[in-house]
């Protein structure tokens, strides 16, 4: 009697429940199999039936091992790998791109995990940097702020370069570019000074946000904050700055001062963070026993609401919150930063359950891309 064959129709349906972390395992059965899971309606049927959330955690460096980031899901189950040979490191995520730099020669590229696009950053100034006699070599690490532009879809960069000697920081925008090294361009300086630590940035729809920095100086020289100019916000699309937001009025801060970059800042100060959450800017004030957490509703006006206040252990055990995504039952995905945590947290109960120990992790986001385009570096 001859072996029964399953129809393809049921075949077909039986992969499409199977995780993504098995399917491409099967790729290398044969070669239908392969043409099969690689199929882009078979990729985005898949994408459907397993719409997540997922989220991407990248790892201090890749020394040790040549996992770079993993795709966990809710679970804290590890989903794909994103593996390189080289020795890098994660220097931030936005809009499902992850900024790489190489280690042995401190070149810059962004990778799209999703499709395998690799995008190479010129390490040089702009020509009319230069023709000033300005060097690189002058300037800090840069920082790269990257994010989907909305006008024509291109993905844009803005690199903020700090002067070692505090002397003239400089702005450049270029395009992403696949094919050629995307090229700089010149930007004028920002209407107020930024802040520079990684918690007070973040870009959202294609607008850079970070904290103004002269917030911090007022409230050390002053003891009060002038609400008008809280965030600075760069537009990737013009490539131009936008109006100042006006924060939050009744929020409150800690009078105790400590030190900020060589300056004089109040500590209830640098216990805030901005996030994107589900697509709103928020800014996360950690008091403790509280971490408030003000969404911005109207940014011509200044109009922020408070949505939740967590009860949270106190600052130095447990970190700065920071927060990923909102559930639709209202539970919050928490990355805590001293723990280097995983968590959720429920606010009808007030607690917190762990997801995950990330102990390499250098930064979590979320993971917009499919699961099977995964280029071939990944297992």
């Amino acid at each position: 009697m001859g072996e029964r064959v399953l129809p393809l129709d049921l075949v077909y349906e039986i992969l499409l429940h199977l995780p993504a972390k098995p399917l491409c395992r099967q790729r290398a059965v044969c070669r239908p199999w392969r043409s099969l899971l690689s199929d882009p309606l078979f990729i985005a049927d898949h994408a459907a039936r397993h719409p997540g959330p997922h989220l991407i955690a990248s790892y201090i460096r890749n020394t040790e091992h040549d996992i770079l980031s993993s795709i966990i899901d809710l679970s804290g189950q590890i989903i794909r790998q994103i593996r390189r040979k080289e020795v890098e490191t994660v220097n931030g995520m936005a809009a499902g791109l992850v900024c790489i730099k190489t280690v042995h020669n401190g070149s810059y590229r962004l990778l799209n995990p999703s499709t395998g696009a690799v995008y190479h950053l010129l390490d040089r100034l702009v020509q009319e940097h230069i023709d000033r006699g300005l060097k690189l070599s002058d300037y800090c690490q840069p920082v790269l702020l990257f994010g989907l532009a909305a006008g024509k879809g291109e993905y844009k960069v803005l690199r903020m370069l700090e002067h070692r000697r505090y002397i003239e920081s400089l702005f450049e925008v270029c395009t992403l570019n696949r094919n050629r090294r995307a090229q700089w361009r010149a930007k004028p300086h920002p209407p107020e000074p930024f802040a520079w630590n990684d918690c007070t940035r973040v870009v959202i729809d294609g607008v850079v946000y970070s904290l103004n920095l002269n917030v911090y100086y007022s409230f050390a020289r002053n003891g009060q904050v002038t609400m008008k100019d809280w965030i600075i916000s760069f537009d990737l699309d013009s490539e131009e700055w936008r109006p100042n937001i006006r924060g939050p009025s009744s929020l409150i801060f800690d009078a105790a001062v400590d030190t900020l970059d060589g300056h004089d800042a109040p500590t209830g100060l640098i216990d805030i963070a901005l996030t994107n959450l589900n697509g709103s800017l928020v800014i996360v004030h950690h008091l403790s026993p509280c971490a408030d957490m003000w969404f911005l509703m109207d940014s011509e006006e200044g109009l922020w609401v408070k949505q939740y206040s967590l009860q949270v252990e106190p600052y130095k055990n447990h970190g700065l919150l920071y927060p990923l995504l909102v559930l639709d039952d209202g539970r919050i995905v928490i990355y805590t930063t001293n723990m280097r945590l995983l968590q959720i947290y429920d606010p009808r109960s007030n607690t917190f359950t762990d997801v995950v120990s990330l102990s390499r992790c250098s930064a979590v986001g979320m993971y917009t891309g499919k699961l099977l385009t995964l280029d071939g570096h990944n297992q």
